[in-house]
């Protein structure tokens, strides 16, 4: 009897290899707890045989070939004790897709900035390189085996500490950790297991581009926060009015660009400057992806900001110092809270809070986040969010900026943070 591969898990990742599966296999398992999951319809349509949600036992697990988990899936699941119990072996689709695609493979990771990096270097890359084909995939919500049989020359693919988790091999041309600070500490348990994880990024691909601090000795190592001239980035008037992070974001991008064309594509660069004025040129047309310190635009002369992706305390301390820099002079109106998952918060880092006038806290971890938010601004308990929004409508004036930079997941409330982002600007809309 053949046995049956198991997938765990029918998100987006989950529905792209039972499709990948269904060209080889006459049966697949799909474990997968939610009834009213968006996907078993899409499953149904699919020319194969599925077994939905088998007993999860040793007898049926005897049965197993290999597992697939969706980046979603802990590995605590108790199928991986049987699969560990019986050997079967674990891939996910990135490994499937490093090992099979012909493409020339960027892995990027890090905290925050994953998306928007992948987004700007597919965006420069398009540019300088017409004639080749680029496209960004991974966890910017393009599963990697929808693109396996497509002819890239270039693929982009952002990772997540999810995906790193459960997969066996990391080997790309380039890897780049942008930064890593706590988040996911209810997944991974501790800080040093997730930074531990984002490192393999580095570790498994041929050349690293990073923080300093993550140099790793052997490797091909390369500097993004130093590498090129910094008063010309800072004076360049393209990027005057863009976040603090996304500066970084971008100079990771630019150094990726600028190895790729010298080293893969032999394309001499001798002016510096010529290079980074054509770049940062072309960056100008790059249009972010919503609910990531996205400016609203001002009501009765008020700055609305949407960072509802700031799901974690750095890409808060971030979005701060960036309201700080677009609004010199008025006062910052902060909203924020939800889950915490797990993360600490960190006193010292807490300073900048400073610079917020009032902060709207609501949410499952209020009660944590105002004790420690207290001892730097006045701070409001809220019920949610729409009444956190109206108390910083209302106190905010001319000239004022009110930001939404939750700190914390969105699930206490929410679908996702994409859902509280729309949220929050229908509310604006409504003002």
């Amino acid at each position: 009897m053949n046995k049956i591969p198991l997938i765990i898990g029918l998100g987006k990742t989950g529905i792209s290899l039972a499709k990948y599966l269904a060209k080889s296999e006459e049966t697949l398992y799909i474990l997968e707890s939610s009834p009213n999951n968006k996907y078993l319809k899409e499953l149904k349509d699919l020319e194969i045989h599925c077994i939905l949600n088998p007993e999860v036992s040793e007898r049926n697990f005897k049965l197993i070939s290999r597992i697939y988990p969706s980046p979603g899936v802990s590995m605590r699941h108790e199928a991986f004790q049987h699969a560990k119990n019986l050997n079967i072996p674990i891939q996910t689709d990135m490994d499937i897709y490093l090992k099979n695609s012909q493409s020339y493979n960027i892995l990027v990771t890090g905290t925050n900035g994953k998306t928007t990096t992948v987004s700007m270097l597919e965006h420069l890359l398009q540019a300088f390189l017409k004639d080749k084909s680029i496209s960004a995939i991974g966890n910017i919500g393009k599963p990697v085996l929808d693109f396996l049989d497509q002819k890239i020359d270039i693929a982009i693919i952002e990772v997540s500490s999810f995906q790193i988790e459960a997969s066996s091999r990391l080997e790309s041309e380039i890897g780049i950790l942008l930064n890593v600070e706590e988040d996911h500490i209810d997944r991974h348990k501790s800080f040093e297991t997730y930074k531990s994880l984002k490192l393999r990024v580095l570790q498994e691909s041929n050349i690293n581009i990073s923080k300093l601090e993550n140099k790793i000795i052997g490797k091909e190592f390369y500097d993004y926060e130093n590498y090129f001239p910094e008063s010309y980035i800072l004076n360049n008037p393209t990027l005057n009015k863009w976040p603090i992070h996304d500066v970084f974001n971008l100079k990771a991008s630019l150094l990726a660009l600028k190895f790729i064309l010298e080293e893969k594509e032999n394309l001499e660069i001798s002016d510096i400057n010529d290079f980074l004025d054509k770049a940062i040129g072309i960056i100008a047309s790059f249009k972010k992806q919503p609910h990531r310190f996205e400016v609203l635009g001002k009501v009765n002369d008020v700055i609305y900001i949407n960072d509802s992706k700031a799901t974690n305390f750095d890409a808060t301390l971030k979005s701060i110092e960036s309201s700080r820099n677009l609004n010199k002079e008025g006062n910052i109106y902060l909203i924020c809270g939800g889950d915490l998952k797990e993360q600490g918060l960190s006193k010292k880092r807490a300073v900048i809070f400073k610079e917020i006038k009032k902060c709207f806290i609501y949410g499952k971890d209020k009660n944590i986040i105002k004790e420690l938010l207290s001892n730097f601004t006045n701070c409001v308990s809220c019920d949610d969010l729409d009444s956190a929004y109206s108390l910083a409508k209302k106190k905010s004036q001319i000239g004022d900026l009110v930001l939404l930079s939750p700190a914390c997941s969105s699930t206490d409330m929410f679908e996702d943070y994409r859902e509280r982002g729309l949220r929050f600007k229908e509310l604006v809309k409504q003002s």
